[in-house]
């Protein structure tokens, strides 16, 4: 037949908790928990304790407490006994009379309930981790800005430490670090532990700052194109020449020497020299040579093809 102790051992091993885990949660000492899964539970005081205990441990495991417990009565022929032996007890007492002393000891009792009520939840505050709420910024969130305010809460009673930087608590808990992030992902860590305890809980939050670039853009204005120019200079003497530019005459005349006549030009340019030594034409700052005919005169035409290439005659 199936016992108690056989239930509950196999199911907290098929959840793969320890006994002194199983211990610490339920706040059951290891040797009644091992009591129980051996089925020794004549070594409780009373089968009410057995029970107790037997009931707080199937609802840790998530076992049905009701079944395990007529499991147990049927394994444990006693318990009847037990019971009628209490029955019978309750029908033999009389109302106890009420006197100073009888109320004295009341109080004492309820006294000594207070204190052991409140040194179980010091105990209980001791060994139970600090809380971590975080109300801002929430997890996993980008940002614009290179840094972002955490706020949050956490025991009072506990110091605090955000990337290692101890941080202050309000009296209520309360706290506010600023953090500066790097560009892309952010892994932020807020440690509490407890004063005087090594229980502490630890939360990360993960920030993404997307940098923008908020430099006004400038307009970028494409320099406008410069216009052709032609260039006639006169050196070593002076020259009678002509000189034409998109079919306008600018110079018709001898010209002396260190003259020099400049023009803007769209189409085309002509020249006409009675001494090609003495003469020189640029197109945008580059020389052109001139044509000799049989007479010994200097001349050229010209049409402008693009920017830097004409085509000269």
């Amino acid at each position: 037949m199936i016992t108690v102790g056989e239930v509950l051992k196999k199911q907290r091993e098929n959840l793969q908790k320890t006994l002194e885990q199983a211990a610490l949660d339920t706040k059951i000492q290891p040797r009644f928990l091992k009591y129980i899964e051996n089925n020794d539970f004549d070594k409780f005081d009373s089968s009410v304790y057995a029970q107790g205990f037997i009931k707080i441990y199937a609802k840790y495991l998530d076992l049905n407490e009701d079944r395990l417990l007529a499991i147990y009565r049927r394994s444990v022929p006693n318990i009847k006994l037990e019971r009628a032996t209490f029955r019978e007890t309750r029908r033999g007492l009389k109302n106890p009379a009420i006197t100073p002393k009888s109320v004295a000891i009341t109080l004492s009792a309820i006294f000594l309930l207070g204190i052991i009520s409140y040194l179980g939840y010091q105990i209980y505050q001791f060994q139970t981790p600090p809380k971590i709420e975080i109300t801002n910024p929430p997890n996993e969130s980008s940002v614009s800005e290179e840094s972002i305010d955490i706020l949050g809460a956490t025991d009072i009673n506990s110091s605090l430490f955000i990337n290692d930087h101890p941080v202050e608590l309000n009296g209520d808990g309360s706290f506010q670090y600023q953090v500066t992030l790097n560009p892309g992902v952010n892994i932020i860590t807020i440690l509490a532990k407890k004063n005087n305890s090594t229980q502490e809980s630890v939360e990360t939050l993960k920030i993404n700052y997307e940098v923008t670039d908020d430099t006004d853009t400038e307009e970028i204005v494409e320099p406008e194109e410069q216009a052709n120019t032609v260039r006639l200079e006169i050196v070593n003497s002076s020259v009678w020449v002509q000189f034409n530019v998109d079919k306008v005459n600018k110079v018709s005349q001898i010209v002396q020497v260190g003259q020099k006549y400049e023009y803007e030009v769209e189409n085309e340019f002509s020249l006409t020299t009675g001494i090609i030594s003495s003469t020189n034409i640029y197109f945008n700052n580059k020389q052109v040579a001139i044509n000799v005919n049989s007479s010994n005169i200097g001349s050229l035409n010209c049409e402008i093809i693009n920017k830097d290439q004409i085509n000269c005659e």
